[in-house]
């Protein structure tokens, strides 16, 4: 295959316009059109280039999304090299995704399986969406998994858009935005041949856009009170510093900061208190001066109290968890069901520490099982921990489970000052409207916030600051079609998929008897 230096810059230009969509820049409306430079390149070539140039899009996109791993990385390895090495591994790992999605769609075109005409070619459109949904699908829990960044999650400040993740999950506004750049590019390319259809892609395109968002602010509007009562909440943002925590003098400094907390918050009267991931820096359960600080600063907030921490139990097994408490008293716990890979375990550690040596260094955590809801009576919430809100099958499994209100624990210090942190946040947005429950996120070091089962962001802080918010939510026992569903509707693109390729062959059979 021959380069052609100019396609790539122009299948470099998608790469960028799709990431300057997510924070920090939040220009999301280019990602209504930004795969309309590649799709030209792709539809003019063959089924191996189409690959490769939709993979240096993907390359493009990962490594300006995701630029801040490799500063991550190198704090924590030590290698500027080695970080290097591990993002580009990552970079190329998630790019395969594009090249393979291009080289999906050039197919669809080439071997002429849909007709030249405008139903032809929405149909087109429909299907190669429908691969793009399944392989977001497949990325986000393939080999562990990894939905960060999928298309959808750059509409999060587009509210009346993305109210269809009711119905559909993140998936059906990754859907929207594919099917959308495919009508205009053929809006775009048929001008010349074919007048009488030509403005019709571009009506299309308005039409689901602007009815989308009728339903969308109709729909929003329905959720922003919806709930039995109004409850007053408390997020706490200490802003820990990660590298210090387990330091012993630095935990007795921290215990009080976390005390004036309490203290200030004891004057509000909070229903509820959150604080974020493993802020009580130690196990628990093993630790009785951890544990009786934790009761004493959780009683003197008031309320109930969700704090992170670890615990180990009589396995010597690590967790990742966070614990209720209420008056002093601890009335349950919650187990990280989903571990980040390289972060909380390592797979092959063995092989892995051979280049890594960091790695040998690192104990496994386990991960948990169950779905505790914490009720007192009064509240009942489905704690999230960390990236846990990734995946949106758990936060679903705790509403299924009665959660009325979501809370998300986590520690972006990791990232410091990059996009991450805000990355990481926006994913909240949509698990508030999947499940239409009012979301408190709590981060050691931004973004915390509160986030209305609308999807409206109702307040949050800034990164790397000490903050406390206080705020109002209400709770419901609403059940979504999603929460009772699921991923409902990519079964359906994938048993659509599925039928064109059977249809294609049978075709193809046929024409050999």
């Amino acid at each position: 295959m021959k380069l052609n230096y100019k396609k790539i810059a122009i299948c470099g230009v998608t790469g960028l316009l799709t990431a300057s969509a997510f924070p920090k820049l939040n220009l999301f409306f280019f990602a209504w059109v930004a795969f309309i430079p590649m799709i030209f390149v792709i539809t003019k070539t063959g089924l191996k280039a189409s690959f490769f140039y939709g993979f240096i899009s993907g390359f493009v996109f990962n490594i300006f999304g995701l630029y801040w791993l490799v500063s991550m990385l190198q704090f924590n390895i030590g290698s500027y090299a080695q970080s290097i090495v591990a993002s580009c591994a990552l970079w190329t790992y998630l790019a395969l995704y594009w090249g393979i999605w291009s080289l999906w769609l050039n197919l669809l075109i080439s071997k002429n399986i849909l007709k030249n005409a405008f139903y032809s070619n929405i149909l087109l459109a429909f299907f190669a969406s429908c691969m793009w949904i399944l392989l977001e699908y497949l990325r986000t829990y393939l080999l562990t998994g990894f939905p960060w960044m999928l298309i959808g999650y750059s509409q999060f400040k587009f509210t009346e858009i993305i109210q269809i993740a009711e119905f559909t999950g993140v998936y059906g506004v990754s859907f929207l935005i594919v099917f959308c750049n495919l009508c205009l590019y053929f809006w775009l390319s048929k001008k010349k041949e074919n007048l009488r259809y030509t403005n019709s892609y571009l009506f299309t395109v308005l039409l689901l856009i602007v009815g989308f968002s009728i339903f969308g602010l109709i729909r929003a509007s329905k959720f922003r009170s919806l709930g039995d009562r109004e409850f007053i909440v408390a997020v706490v943002q200490p802003n820990i510093d990660q590298y210090r925590k387990w330091n012993s003098d630095y935990i007795s400094s921290v215990l009080s900061d976390l005390k004036k907390y309490a203290f200030e918050i004891s004057k509000i009267r909070a229903d509820l208190v959150v604080w974020p991931e493993t802020v009580f820096a130690g196990f628990i359960n093993r630790d009785k001066y951890l544990y009786n600080s934790a009761k004493q600063i959780t009683s003197i907030a008031g309320g109930l109290n969700i704090v992170g921490s670890f615990y180990n139990d009589e396995k010597n097994r690590h967790f990742n968890v966070v614990l209720a408490f209420e008056n002093g008293n601890c009335k349950g716990m919650h187990k990280k069901n989903h571990l980040v890979v390289f972060g909380e375990f390592i797979p092959f550690k063995t092989f892995f520490s051979k280049f890594f040596g960091v790695l040998s260094q690192m104990n496994d955590l386990m991960k948990g099982e169950d779905n505790e809801v914490f009720s007192n009576g009064k509240m009942s919430v489905g704690s999230i921990i960390c990236s846990e809100n990734f995946f949106s099958n758990i936060s679903r499994k705790f509403a299924l489970s009665g959660a009325k209100v979501f809370t998300n624990h986590t520690n972006d210090a990791w990232f410091f000052d990059t996009a991450a942190p805000y990355q990481h946040f926006m994913m909240n947005v949509f698990r508030a409207i999947e499940n239409r429950k009012s979301v408190m996120v709590s981060a050691n070091s931004g973004i915390s916030g509160i986030i209305e089962s609308s999807g409206i962001i109702i307040e949050k802080t800034s990164s790397l600051k000490k903050g406390l918010l206080i705020g109002k939510f209400f709770q419901n026992n609403f059940k979504t079609f999603y929460t009772k569903y699921g991923d409902l509707f990519v079964g359906l693109c994938v048993v659509l998929l599925l039928g064109l390729v059977f249809l294609r062959l049978s075709l193809v059979i046929r024409s050999k008897i």
